[in-house]
């Protein structure tokens, strides 16, 4: 039996009182770009109005796509919209693409197999050795909350090298003992992120900064309960609270 996973724009999905994604039996009416996202599940667009509507008949709301990050069917179905609503021409030739049924595959006519496009950004905790603090930082156009220290990865780094730029170039310090925590895919982007931590001995910046932050700041553990931090169900609340949790 088939399952249809209603998406909103933007990534936002409607769930439940619980905040479980709704899954429906029929094809909502009306309805978008739809693309198989398992053997027997399919991922629909719909339009906002729609999906609240949807959620309230089921005394739930509207959860975006940052809540799903560890959820792997929905990521995927919201990778897969994304991907099949941004990609029209084969880049090479500019012929019309057509998909395959699996949703994934598509083909221009020359008959050249393009998959989605998946781009690697690094995240990392930042601890301020011997001090049990953290560096975090407010992104200048997403100012409403406290987050890590991410960007995405350039030509011809590796993981460890591309962190290593970021927390420099965003937060001037410079960092040591970097090692890989876990990763996560990021549907909103088409992202892939890879987790670190690291240690500096540096408490204030040793260079300039690009301004993609509005402000950093060393946070304790009884700081963070006053700070407004990444939601739940990103990587940066994950590694945020595992820190806060530890003995």
């Amino acid at each position: 039996m088939s399952r249809f996973l209603p998406v909103g724009q933007h990534g936002a999905v409607p769930v439940d009182s619980a905040g479980n994604p709704l899954y429906l039996a029929a094809p909502p009416d009306p309805s978008g770009t739809t693309v198989r996202v398992l053997t027997d599940l399919w991922a629909v667009r719909v339009s906002t109005t729609y999906a609240e509507k949807l959620a309230a008949s089921h005394s739930g709301g509207l959860r975006n796509a940052r809540y799903f990050g560890h959820d792997r069917i929905v990521s995927r179905a919201i990778s897969l919209l994304r991907h099949r609503e941004g990609m029209y021409f084969d880049p090479v030739d500019a012929t019309a693409l057509t998909f395959d049924d699996d949703g994934v595959t598509a083909r221009g006519g020359g008959g050249r197999e393009i998959y989605p496009r998946v781009d690697p950004a690094v995240i990392g905790l930042i601890e301020l050795r011997g001090q049990e603090r953290i560096l975090l930082g407010r992104n200048a156009h997403r100012s409403a909350y406290f987050s890590l220290i991410a960007g995405y990865v350039e030509l011809g780094e590796n993981l460890e090298e591309a962190f290593t730029r970021e927390a420099l170039e965003e937060t001037g310090r410079r960092v040591q003992n970097i090692t890989y925590w876990g990763s996560q895919p990021w549907a909103m982007s088409g992202s892939l992120m890879a987790g670190f931590t690291a240690v500096t001995d540096d408490r204030e910046p040793v260079t300039t900064t690009d301004g993609e932050l509005a402000e950093t700041r060393w946070a304790s553990r009884a700081d963070l309960d006053d700070l407004a931090l990444a939601q739940p169900g990103s990587i940066a609340h994950t590694m945020i609270t595992e820190w806060r949790n530890a003995q």
